[in-house]
């Protein structure tokens, strides 16, 4: 029995450090999540590590540099986005349903993201890695408009569908909805039908 003891003691030590080092590394993101979130466009390190109740050397025995801390957290929020949207509408539905339903989704996903998108531009532009995901991010939202309205897509003649897919793509991307919600100074609800006239129009035009 003693030796058993001895033998799984090492392995009960080592994944209680590991258990630590994912706690420490998970409130270190989180407290710069929750920086960018109000509106940090750089969270310091000092503010971070402070919210994660850490030092600034326990900071960076987790991350190379800010930057890599940066780029987590922006894996973060797009994994949290793209798990909100992985249910989409059902093909089957009326297309009145499945505009409300695309429009409710994206509109409660980018309405969480607007304290922080000046954070994700910025960071896209001085990592590759952050552009390659945002990019992604754009990618994965014009494949689920796709299968989403695909049975009005399919009725197109090729060159129109890709056109049509792509209006739609860009009229609900993050970049729309803050011009709708900060640039002219719509409320949610006041965005949200905008954005209803502006699919609607784009399949009676189509």
């Amino acid at each position: 029995m003693e030796m058993e003891l001895s033998g799984t003691q090492p392995q009960l030590q080592h994944a209680g450090r590991g258990d630590r080092v994912a706690r420490t590394r998970e409130a270190i993101v989180s407290s710069t999540l929750t920086l960018a979130m109000e509106g940090e466009v750089a969270p310091i390190v000092r503010d971070i590590a402070k919210l994660a109740g850490v030092s600034a050397r326990t900071v960076f025995q987790h991350f190379a540099d800010t930057a890599e801390l940066y780029v987590a957290v922006l894996g973060r929020v797009l994994t949290n986005l793209r798990g909100a949207e992985a249910q989409p509408a059902s093909a089957d539905s009326e297309l009145e349903e499945r505009i409300s339903e695309v429009i409710g989704q994206r509109a409660g996903n980018y309405e969480k993201l607007l304290p922080m998108w000046t954070f994700v531009e910025t960071l896209q532009r001085r990592s590759s890695e952050a552009g390659e995901q945002v990019t992604q991010m754009y990618t994965d939202n014009r494949e689920q408009l796709a299968e989403c309205f695909g049975q009005e897509l399919t009725t197109l003649p090729g060159e129109n569908r890709e056109r049509t897919l792509n209006a739609l793509a860009m009229a609900l991307t993050p970049e729309s909805w803050i011009v709708l919600r900060e640039r002219l100074g719509l409320t949610v609800e006041q965005a949200r039908e905008e954005w209803r006239f502006i699919v609607k129009a784009i399949f009676n035009g189509k």
